[in-house]
């Protein structure tokens, strides 16, 4: 593969990341509204990267214990769309 077609292949998998990236975005955020849930940017970022991790990487016991986790966390910071405060 020459330089040129190298250039080409890592800017179509850039442009794949990226569209993945917007669509697990997407649907994070409607799932956690839709539970009546308004995330903070940081939560939603930490769980589209876990939907991301799923895409590319497939199920994994250790994936799965991340994300029910993660998924406690949020049913317990998050009650009716407020965050608890501490």
């Amino acid at each position: 593969m020459n330089n040129k077609q190298q250039n080409k292949t890592n800017f179509d998998e850039r442009k794949e990341r990226i569209i993945i990236r917007q669509s697990q975005v997407k649907l994070v955020l409607e799932y956690l509204t839709s539970c009546g849930i308004c995330p903070t940017i940081q939560d939603l970022l930490k769980t589209t990267t876990m939907m991301e991790q799923y895409i590319y990487d497939g199920y994994s016991a250790d994936l799965m214990d991340k994300i029910g986790k993660l998924d406690d966390y949020i049913q317990t910071e998050y009650k009716g769309g407020i965050k608890n405060e501490k």
